[in-house]
């Protein structure tokens, strides 16, 4: 059958699907968009940043929200304080276009954070009822079970795991998710899908429910330990101490024993390393995989760039500029993305300069007091999973994945989802006021 029958007879499915996707935005756009991040570029249609699948149902998404904003009675919605700082913050990345060292870079980078952040701040701004939130979070179970599977598959049947299209060297290191997100960033993807269904192991009644959650818990964490992510393994933890931290008193028991049997099995795989998934973690313990370098070379091109910055996107060039400048870091070439400064903050301060910085610490605290100020019951997979991504992009630059933004929708949303909600004293207090009709 030719590719262009087949268009052809897919195209009315993909109209439909599209203009569900358009009319319900919130329960089946932004769910489908969730279920496709951990796939990255291995879902990809084209070589431009927008190619992946993922990125055209968020442009979906966008419009679907924009439409439904535009038509809802609500005229002026109330724009929360996290937001305005996200927002603030693109500003200061399109701004830095004006002085950038590499104009074509910056705009092209700040096309795909332009993206990303208006996606979010739409999401921000929408209404969220629970049947929207719970969509989203199995989306978002679905989609990391779908490529941790992919993972094993190769592990198993298809000789190892495939080298990243920018490092060929990769496919030796035996990292799981080299063709999708990339290995280190795969791993802090996870971390959400992680402490969602652990939440869920302990909290869901039915004893055959939990069971299920946890099994869905250790298959994700494999997915971890075949990333060889020891940032990755390093924030999952800590996303799991601060879920037994914050959860309800009577799930703490459950999410600390499992805490203690991953960490058991992380120490067994790092030891034993079974079908070399933990080759580069076991070898390298002692590495800084390039990062001391590029740390040292960030600080250096601080007194000419941490006031300005240099311009969104534009590290690998001051990279390259001072790195003669520092005895003993490294030229770090053909290393798909070394050049990258693997630390959040440093990315802020270098490309974007002290406004920039500044915007990213106060982004960062405004969301996780909104996180904080969630209800007990729906506090601990959002706080959780907040804490578990600050800690992975100390060792990530990771603002142009959409992994990153998830994990504040899911604050912005269960945000929302209270205010909406009244709490449970005003609904019974009001309850009783009621007049009886009998």
């Amino acid at each position: 059958m030719s590719p262009v029958l087949l268009a052809l007879i897919a195209a009315p499915a993909l109209v439909a699907v599209v203009v569900a996707c358009l009319r319900e935005p919130m329960r089946l756009a932004l769910p489908l968009f969730a279920a496709l991040i951990p796939f990255g570029k291995g879902l990809s249609i084209g070589p431009t940043p927008f190619g992946s699948v993922s990125s055209l149902v968020g442009l979906v998404l966008a419009i679907g929200l924009l439409l439904q904003l535009v038509s809802s009675r609500r005229l002026s919605p109330r724009i929360p304080l996290d937001t305005s700082i996200w927002v603030l913050f693109l500003g200061v990345a399109i701004t830095s276009a004006v002085w950038s060292i590499d104009r074509s870079t910056t705009k092209s980078g700040i096309a795909v954070l332009a993206s990303l952040v208006v996606v979010y701040a739409l999401v921000a701004v929408s209404s969220v009822d629970r049947r929207s939130l719970r969509r989203t979070e199995n989306a978002l179970l679905l989609g990391a079970t779908a490529a941790v599977c992919y993972g094993l598959v190769q592990l198993l049947f298809l000789g190892g795991f495939s080298a990243d299209s920018l490092d060929p060297q990769s496919a030796a290191t035996g990292r799981f998710a080299n063709d999708l997100l990339g290995s280190n960033v795969e791993a802090v993807a996870l971390i959400l899908p992680i402490v969602l269904a652990l939440n869920r192991a302990v909290t869901e009644p039915p004893p055959s429910r939990k069971a299920c959650y946890g099994a869905l818990v250790a298959l994700l964490l494999v997915g971890v330990l075949m990333t060889a992510s020891r940032g990755g393994m390093l924030a999952t933890g800590a996303a799991v101490a601060v879920l037994a931290v914050v959860s309800p008193r009577k799930s703490r028991k459950g999410l600390w024993a499992y805490l203690c049997v991953g960490a058991v099995v992380a120490a067994l795989v790092w030891v034993y390393h079974p079908g070399n998934i933990a080759d580069r973690t076991f070898q390298s313990v002692t590495s800084s995989s390039g990062r001391s370098d590029i740390w040292q070379v960030g600080l250096a091109a601080c007194q000419k760039y941490c006031a300005y910055g240099s311009g969104w996107g534009t590290f690998p060039d001051v990279y390259a500029e001072t790195q003669s400048q520092v005895p003993g870091a490294r030229v770090l070439v053909g290393t798909g993305g070394s050049y990258q400064p693997h630390n959040l903050w440093l990315l802020a301060v270098i490309e974007l300069g002290a406004a920039g910085l500044l915007l990213l610490v106060l982004g960062l605290i405004a969301t996780l007091v909104q996180a904080a100020r969630l209800p007990e019951a729906r506090r601990g997979p959002p706080l959780s999973a907040f804490a578990g991504l600050v800690l992975g992009v100390f060792f990530l630059s990771s603002m142009e994945f959409k992994f990153f933004w998830m994990t504040l929708i899911i604050v912005a949303m269960n945000r929302n989802l209270t205010e909406a909600e009244p709490a449970p004293d005003t609904a019974s207090a009001a309850s009783s006021a009621a007049p009886s009709t009998a």
